[in-house]
């Protein structure tokens, strides 16, 4: 009898220990078996008085990035209200699981860095539901055996490159937002890649300000300035930058930097991230650690977007390499048909889109499957014996842009 009794005590400390080990587990979304939804991990940070609002507000930013990633940037902003009201309002709902990574008193307020695992299928179905258009997904394709591969490649590693800041619609302030700039550009420099430093920006942002305000912000002052330039890639910088205080010698700050990357030719987003430079503290000032947090989480964002933004470029490459093309001081505008006509003509020419026209000067995207001074040759041969062209040739050529015109 005394040994069935042990029996059934065992019994039931098992049974304890299980309840017990099943309540510090992760908690999985409320009627869902952990594994079997598709899930993505994603970070968030958020910022309040009180934890849990930080923490709220930590989900939505790391789900929207979800959002972004599943239906694209430009389709994210069209449907913004609804996704507001829809499915940012509840996304601790769509959570599976998640990890605070950081929390930083400021002030009165505390910011929560988090890493999230949000259920991708639960997402997907509430985007459809909104009837929001989710892009079909392309199977991955290994260019690395396409015919043009090396082609490609050169055309990759020669993308010119514009990282700046938007005037007035950013958190950061301008200080970190240089500082930012200024980082993100060395390691451009160090990777051998071709950039628009801060000073020639510095030159002429003014007179793309004032266009910025008389389109009243419907074009990115950034996107305008990158087109002026012949950037392929223009970089948007902006962020959060926090004190959190002192604690004897040290003084401590964190910071959320966000680089976004897009095709200067039609604003199209080509990848965002997000580094968090965690709590850090430094004996040498307010200041000094501010700085330090800024230059860690640009640090850690950088390569990836590059990447990222290299990526999406190398696809679109399938369709044609995108050189921008100029044309100035053509004494007459029919002038200008003859002038497509031989880009047309050229052996390796894809399509071709017109961004300007006038007599004084025109400007198109050629898509041509080979190198600028291929194009160039292709025109000029198609070219030089027409009335009117005998004195035609390059003004400039710089990166992915050439400019032709008539020398006196």
């Amino acid at each position: 009898m005394r040994r069935k009794y042990i029996g059934i005590a065992v019994f039931l400390i098992l049974i304890v220990l299980g309840l017990f080990a099943s309540g510090c587990s992760k908690k999985a979304v409320k009627g869902e078996e952990p594994g079997q939804a598709a899930t993505v991990v994603q970070s968030g940070v958020g910022k309040a008085k009180k934890f849990e609002d930080a923490l709220d507000i930590a989900f939505k930013d790391a789900l929207k990035k979800v959002v972004v990633n599943i239906i694209g940037e430009e389709n994210e902003k069209a449907n913004r209200q609804k996704l507001e009201g829809y499915i940012y309002g509840i996304s601790d709902s769509y959570v599976v699981s998640y990890e605070v990574t950081d929390k930083v008193k400021s002030g009165k307020e505390i910011i929560v860095y988090i890493k999230a695992t949000f259920n991708r299928d639960k997402v997907e179905e509430s985007i459809k539901t909104l009837e929001i258009e989710i892009p079909e997904k392309k199977e991955q394709k290994d260019y690395s055996k396409s015919p043009h591969a090396r082609l490609i490649g050169e055309a990759l590693d020669n993308l010119t490159y514009l990282v700046y800041f938007e005037p007035k619609k950013k958190k950061i302030s301008d200080e970190y937002a240089r500082l930012c700039v200024n980082r993100v550009d060395n390691y451009l420099a160090n990777q051998g890649y071709e950039y628009i430093d801060l000073e020639r920006i510095n030159e002429i942002k003014d007179e793309y300000y004032k266009l910025y305000e008389e389109t009243q912000g419907s074009v990115s002052v950034v996107q305008l300035i990158a087109q002026a330039l012949n950037a392929d890639v223009y970089i948007v910088v902006d962020g959060i930058v926090e004190y959190a205080g002192q604690e004897g010698n040290l003084h401590f700050a964190s910071a959320s930097i966000d680089l976004k990357a897009f095709e200067s030719a039609t604003a199209r987003g080509l990848g965002t991230e997000t580094g968090y430079s965690g709590r850090l503290g430094l004996a040498s000032g307010k200041d000094a650690a501010m700085r330090k947090a800024v230059e860690t989480a640009v640090e850690k964002a950088t390569e990836p977007v590059i990447t990222l933004a290299r990526s999406y470029m190398m696809k679109a490459y399938e369709k044609g390499i995108r050189y921008e093309v100029v044309v100035q001081g053509l004494p007459a505008y029919d002038m200008l048909k003859t002038f497509t006509d031989a880009i047309r003509q050229a052996r390796n020419f894809k399509s071709m889109k017109e961004v300007s026209a006038s007599a004084q000067q025109a400007k198109y995207y050629v898509y041509y499957m080979g190198r600028k001074t291929e194009l160039i040759d292709d025109v000029m041969s198609s070219i030089r014996n027409e009335e009117g062209f005998e004195n035609f040739n390059v003004v400039v050529s710089r990166g992915n842009a050439v400019v032709f015109g008539i020398e006196e």
